[in-house]
């Protein structure tokens, strides 16, 4: 019988009309909650048949089709876990809360409800059926599947080494989570671009079976993504006529990807498949890709560790419980999900207040909202808060509370519908933290101390007081570092970062920028003598000795301070002040601390500003590589090509080189930084050749600390392997004075590079030594004449003289000679006569972009030059 017949039954009874309005309250209870929840009611007679079916809002057609029929003949069953225990529950007649039924839909495949219900019995105490709620956890239910799917598939992959083991498994975990036939995994043949069988699975005595077939070439229609095949027996694609006798109807197959590469395919079978929902989508998406990379061999311990992660970073759906609230906050009514949240009984709650269970930051959280329910101002309002759980724990919960009014409209109690979302603030906490401290060392990161120090800046100023930024880098970290691994910098660091903590006082911040870059604030401080007290402090905590993999360590700091307001008006001039003072310690030896100071010499603050701008332009990617053409006179062919070095600063702007060469020369950072020319300038090459180009011979400038640098050998050989680079289309040019400042040396090192294949070249030549004995000394294979020597050969009969010299005496040892800063008609003319074999210059292009320079051969016409 339905709530509204019961009712209609309670008032024909007559009696006392009290036991009516009660009856009647209380059914109007059940429906409230009924309506405000997303629940539906239901009934069966004592033979299990649905006589009930009332939904919350919207009826379910297919749930309406319930009524007159048991849950067998629909085929709605618990789920495998729970359907022992379940049926005992039915036979001896005992309530059963929550249990998990599934039953197969005509328009949507599984749909799944959760079922709560409790047995009724006559006056004469004989089972009559069950009545209880229900609600559709499809959406949910599935969701989790699929992440169940997922994490299971990643789990295989990464445990299981065989490879035809783990697809196995892998497909059976796909069949049985969507039911399907069977299924099969095919790899494609590398160059041939035909399927070969590798694994199948199939749930009867049919065998695995699949509309392909060893030989077959992978199909076009495939490559896309996933494909749906409603109906196998007339689907025009391929060879589908295979299944025809196998009882199938549809199935899917999903194209197994390493990048833009079809490495395998994967396809799967029954009586019916159901179109793939976008969820299910994405995770054939992921499936493919894992599986992909599993059968190249890729790691599997980092794939299950990603699906892992995947899996923790979903949350399941809380637990929801139901209360009725009356006067004074008092509970009139809790349900069993409620209480299991809190851990009190039905009885405590009951005697109980909210605020009684409410945390005491949240007491009066909800006050004004609650007085604007009551008033009739809102129908329903929604929150979050804690809760206090029996053991005084808290538990964030989401609420919305609406009000029950009776028939004169007066508010008689109010309905709260609470969910645990406790999972999802402690996430959000997580992320929160994540997002404003360093992962490592726990320390606050660059962000969160940027906002730190703007306030503390901006409260300086209110009232008048100092506050000091000490930036800190610590030296020969990198050596630990490279020698025994990251590992061992990782330890060192938190030791550091430790340290410098327990050196500060409360107030004080110290965060960790990156690398083995810290930054103190140091608050409401009165003279630059406590700035320099707590300097002194952290170089002696650093300097003590720490035991890495059982070995002693030691490292040593750099300290730049900077004084707010005295040197630095806002947090950014702080930041960058004390920066540029830190490089001031290091080149005054290190292990020592420097103020930054206006009065310093102009000319010291402007180098000091590039250098701390340079030390960081490779790890922030402002440099880049421009290309200059090399011509050739007599056939007016592009030859090849010189790279060369470009630096755009946000704050320099654009940097010459002769401004910034020098510096990084001196300060050693010329290693790294020609590193990467070196190895960015034989990429390009290679990517040209591969875009059509012709074969240019790619000149790359080594400075003096390259060619000392005992790696410099390694390096080149290793450029050239990782790149594929042709050896002999790369030339490495040195100027006089670099190799005549330690011939010997210079001498080795080139005869090792030329041993490798690789072109060698004097540029500038001219300028310093000039003599032909040095010339026969080293492995030379091209000469540059310098252009200060070609600028004014149209007038200055003593350049041409030289020139004319330079040129001869590379004819003589056999070399090909480049003239240098080539502009105008006039010089190109003379160089000509000379019999100059290519030249380089203005006159015909200005060192371009690669794209630029790209396009300037694809539209270039050679022509004689001489």
């Amino acid at each position: 019988m339905g709530v509204s017949k019961l009712v209609v039954a309670a008032d024909a009874a007559g009696g006392s009309s009290r036991q009516g309005r009660a009856l009647r309250q209380a059914q109007e209870r059940l429906q409230c909650v009924i309506e405000l929840s997303a629940d539906f009611y239901w009934e069966q007679d004592e033979h299990h048949r649905f006589r009930v079916y009332r939904p919350s809002r919207e009826p379910d057609p297919e749930l309406s089709e319930l009524i007159g029929k048991t849950s067998a003949e629909i085929g709605l069953e618990p789920v495998e876990a729970g359907r022992a225990r379940h049926q005992a529950a039915l036979e001896s007649h005992q309530p059963f809360h929550d249990v998990l039924h599934r039953f197969e839909s005509t328009r949507a495949g599984v749909r799944y409800l959760r079922l709560s219900g409790q047995a009724v019995f006559d006056q004469r105490k004989r089972f009559k059926g069950y009545r209880g709620i229900g609600r559709d956890v499809s959406e949910q239910t599935r969701a989790e599947r699929l992440r169940q799917l997922e994490h299971e598939i990643a789990r295989v992959i990464a445990e299981t080494e065989d490879v035809g083991a783990a697809l196995h498994k892998v497909m059976w975990a796909m069949c049985e989570s969507e039911r399907w036939t069977a299924g099969t995994f095919w790899s494609v043949e590398e160059y041939r671009d035909v399927l070969r069988y590798v694994a199948g699975w199939s749930s009867g005595d049919q065998g695995c079976g699949s509309v392909f077939a060893a030989g077959d070439r992978l199909p076009s229609w495939l490559h896309g993504g996933p494909v749906w095949l409603g109906d196998v027996v007339r689907d025009t694609r391929g060879q589908l006529h295979r299944v025809e006798s196998s009882g199938w109807s549809t199935g899917l197959a999903i194209p197994v990807k390493a990048g833009n590469t079809t490495i395998g395919v994967l396809d799967f079978y029954a009586r019916r498949v159901v179109a793939p929902d976008p969820q299910f989508l994405r995770v054939l998406r992921t499936v493919s890709a894992e599986i992909g990379r599993f059968y190249q061999r890729s790691v599997a311990l980092e794939k299950l560790r990603e699906s892992e992660e995947r899996f923790s970073s979903t949350m399941e759906l809380a637990a929801i419980g139901i209360a009725h609230v009356g006067d004074a906050g008092r509970f009139l009514y809790v349900n069993p999900q409620l209480c299991e949240m809190l851990n009190y009984t039905e009885q405590e709650l009951l005697a109980m207040t909210v605020k009684d269970i409410s945390h005491p930051g949240d007491v009066d959280a909800t006050e004004e909202e609650h007085a604007k329910l009551r008033a009739g101002q809102i129908k329903a309002f929604k929150t979050e808060k804690r809760y206090l759980r029996k053991d005084g724990s808290s538990v964030w919960v989401g609420m919305t509370v609406a009000v029950k009014r009776d028939r004169l409209g007066e508010p008689q109690y109010e309905l709260s519908v609470v969910e645990d979302i406790s999972g999802r603030k402690g996430a959000e906490e997580r992320i929160q933290y994540l997002a404003t401290h360093d992962g490592l060392t726990g320390l606050p990161n660059r962000e969160m101390f940027g906002q730190v120090l703007t306030l503390a800046v901006e409260t300086a100023k209110r009232y008048g007081r100092k506050v000091a930024v000490l930036f800190i880098d610590l030296d020969r970290f990198k050596v630990i570092n490279d020698t025994l691994g990251h590992e061992a910098g990782d330890v060192l660091l938190r030791e550091m970062g430790a340290r410098i903590r327990e050196c500060l006082r409360a107030s004080d911040v110290v965060a960790r920028l990156g690398g083995d870059e810290f930054v103190v604030l140091l608050q409401e401080i009165t003279t630059p003598a406590q700035a320099s007290a707590v300097a002194r402090n952290l170089l002696s905590v650093i300097m003590k000795p720490v035991v890495i993999l059982g070995r002693e360590c030691r490292v040593t700091g750099s300290i730049g301070i900077c004084i707010h307001p005295d040197e630095g008006q806002d947090d950014q001039a702080v930041m960058k002040n004390a920066d540029m003072a830190m490089y001031l310690a290091k080149d005054e030896g290190k292990n020592n601390y420097q103020f930054f100071s206006s009065r310093m010499k102009p000319q010291s603050i402007e180098r000091l500003a590039l250098e701390t701008n340079l030390r960081r332009a490779l790890e922030l990617e402002e440099f880049a590589l421009h290309y200059q053409a090399k011509v050739h006179f007599k056939t007016g062919v592009i030859t090849g090509v010189e790279a060369l070095l470009r630096w755009q600063n946000p704050e320099l702007g654009s940097v010459a080189p002769a401004r910034f060469i020098p510096l990084a020369e001196e300060t050693g950072l010329i290693v790294p930084i020609g590193k990467w020319v070196l190895r960015t300038a034989c990429e390009q090459a290679v990517a040209w050749q591969a875009q059509g180009l012709p074969r240019l011979r790619m000149s790359v400038n080594l400075s003096m600390r390259q060619l000392n640098d005992e790696g410099l050998v390694r390096e080149v050989r290793s450029v050239l392997a990782d790149t594929g680079m042709d050896p002999t289309l790369l030339e490495l040019e040195v100027t006089e004075s670099t190799i005549m400042h330690n011939a010997e040396r210079a001498e080795k090192v080139l005869t090792a590079i030329k041993d490798l294949g690789v072109r060698l070249a004097i540029d500038d030549f001219g300028t310093g030594y000039s003599s032909l004995a040095h010339l026969k000394r080293f492995p030379i294979d091209t000469l540059k004449v310098d252009r200060s020597f070609i600028r004014e050969v149209s007038n200055d009969a003593e350049d041409r003289a030289i020139a004319e010299a330079i040129i001869a005496m590379g004819k003589t040892l056999s070399l090909t000679v480049v003239a240098e800063g080539v502009e105008t008609p006039e010089q190109q003319a003379f160089l000509s006569g000379c019999l100059c074999d290519e030249m380089q210059g203005y006159y015909f292009s200005t060192p371009v972009a690669a794209q630029d320079f790209a396009e300037l051969v694809r539209g270039y016409a050679p022509a004689p030059l001489a």
